[in-house]
């Protein structure tokens, strides 16, 4: 029983202002990018026109209750981590936009 209220009150949305402030914080200095927050699901994202599948770091709440974590540097590299546990989710999520911001510097 406890398992399906804590499964049914997880809602990445809650959570928008952590999302924010990680943009915030790693992202400060890069004009080009954009954080969305949804229901279930956050996207971080790098906005230019330049690319048609640009960069991204999103972390999506699947109807099985898995959360996937998807990371795209733009150009070749893409890693998918995958999850029951929101907490280590979003620590996955931290080091991808971690290193999305780090790529995004070098371009």
């Amino acid at each position: 029983m406890a398992d399906i209220i804590h499964m049914t009150k997880t809602n990445i949305s809650e959570d928008k202002i952590k999302f924010y402030n990680l943009h915030k914080s790693f992202f400060s200095d890069l004009d080009n990018t954009s954080c969305e927050v949804f229901d279930k699901k956050v996207i971080i994202f790098e906005n230019s026109n330049e690319n048609a599948d640009p960069a991204s770091v999103e972390l999506e709440l699947k109807k099985d209750g898995i959360y996937t974590i998807y990371y795209w540097d733009g150009y070749s590299l893409a890693d998918t981590y995958q999850t029951k546990d929101y907490n280590s989710a979003i620590k996955q999520y931290k080091k991808y936009a971690k290193k999305l911001a780090k790529n995004l510097r070098r371009y």
